[in-house]
Protein backbone atom coordinates (compact mmCIF):
# COMPACT_ATOMS: atom_id res chain seq x y z
CA UNK A 1 0.00 0.00 0.00
CA UNK A 2 2.86 2.11 0.99
CA UNK A 3 3.97 1.69 -2.43
CA UNK A 4 1.42 2.45 -4.28
CA UNK A 5 0.87 5.80 -2.70
CA UNK A 6 4.17 6.60 -3.51
CA UNK A 7 3.75 5.81 -7.49
CA UNK A 8 0.26 7.62 -6.89
CA UNK A 9 2.31 10.47 -5.41
CA UNK A 10 5.80 10.39 -8.22
CA UNK A 11 2.47 10.37 -11.18
CA UNK A 12 1.02 13.66 -9.70
CA UNK A 13 4.31 14.98 -9.65
CA UNK A 14 4.61 14.16 -12.61
CA UNK A 15 2.04 15.28 -14.12
CA UNK A 16 1.76 18.87 -12.10
CA UNK A 17 5.41 19.65 -13.62
CA UNK A 18 4.38 18.24 -17.04
CA UNK A 19 1.30 21.06 -16.52
CA UNK A 20 3.89 23.81 -15.67
CA UNK A 21 6.05 22.90 -18.57
CA UNK A 22 3.33 23.60 -20.83
CA UNK A 23 2.11 26.48 -19.20
CA UNK A 24 5.52 28.19 -19.30
CA UNK A 25 6.34 27.39 -23.09
CA UNK A 26 2.32 28.51 -23.96
CA UNK A 27 4.03 32.33 -21.92
CA UNK A 28 6.83 31.87 -24.20
CA UNK A 29 4.90 31.18 -27.58
CA UNK A 30 2.46 34.28 -26.94
CA UNK A 31 5.50 36.31 -25.41
CA UNK A 32 7.70 35.67 -29.01
CA UNK A 33 4.13 36.19 -30.92
CA UNK A 34 3.82 39.87 -29.66
CA UNK A 35 7.44 40.62 -30.26
CA UNK A 36 7.73 39.95 -33.67
CA UNK A 37 4.12 40.42 -35.05
CA UNK A 38 4.33 43.38 -37.00
CA UNK A 39 2.41 46.04 -36.77
CA UNK A 40 -0.43 46.42 -40.41
CA UNK A 41 -2.94 49.20 -38.40
CA UNK A 42 -2.28 51.46 -35.74
CA UNK A 43 -5.30 50.82 -34.25
CA UNK A 44 -5.16 47.09 -34.46
CA UNK A 45 -2.21 47.47 -31.48
CA UNK A 46 -4.35 45.94 -28.94
CA UNK A 47 -2.75 43.03 -27.09
CA UNK A 48 -4.08 39.51 -27.78
CA UNK A 49 -6.75 38.11 -25.89
CA UNK A 50 -6.22 36.12 -22.77
CA UNK A 51 -8.03 32.83 -22.72
CA UNK A 52 -8.52 31.22 -19.52
CA UNK A 53 -11.23 28.39 -20.52
CA UNK A 54 -11.27 24.79 -19.50
CA UNK A 55 -10.10 22.80 -21.91
CA UNK A 56 -11.15 18.94 -22.24
CA UNK A 57 -8.28 17.55 -24.43
CA UNK A 58 -5.99 19.30 -22.42
CA UNK A 59 -7.46 17.38 -19.19
CA UNK A 60 -7.81 13.99 -21.22
CA UNK A 61 -3.96 14.56 -21.84
CA UNK A 62 -3.12 15.34 -18.39
CA UNK A 63 -5.32 12.10 -16.84
CA UNK A 64 -3.21 10.49 -20.20
CA UNK A 65 0.53 11.20 -18.72
CA UNK A 66 -0.70 10.39 -15.33
CA UNK A 67 -2.37 7.16 -15.96
CA UNK A 68 0.75 6.35 -18.58
CA UNK A 69 3.29 7.55 -15.95
CA UNK A 70 1.74 4.61 -13.31
CA UNK A 71 1.97 2.34 -16.48
CA UNK A 72 5.31 2.49 -17.45
CA UNK A 73 6.39 2.69 -13.80
CA UNK A 74 4.11 -1.09 -13.37
CA UNK A 75 5.61 -2.27 -16.64
CA UNK A 76 9.35 -1.54 -15.47
CA UNK A 77 8.58 -3.10 -11.80
CA UNK A 78 7.63 -6.50 -13.48
CA UNK A 79 10.36 -6.56 -15.55
CA UNK A 80 13.21 -5.55 -13.20
CA UNK A 81 11.24 -8.32 -10.73
CA UNK A 82 11.65 -10.69 -14.16
CA UNK A 83 15.22 -10.02 -14.61
CA UNK A 84 16.29 -10.54 -11.07
CA UNK A 85 14.97 -13.53 -10.51
CA UNK A 86 16.23 -14.96 -13.70
CA UNK A 87 19.81 -13.66 -12.76
CA UNK A 88 18.96 -15.14 -9.15
CA UNK A 89 18.88 -18.77 -10.68
CA UNK A 90 22.14 -18.63 -12.25
CA UNK A 91 23.96 -17.08 -9.50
Amino acid sequence: MEILALLVAAALAFTVLAGVIEIRGARARRRLLERTSPVLHPLAQHPLPRTRHFSSRRALRHVGLFVGFLVVVYVGTVLLRALYSLLAQWF
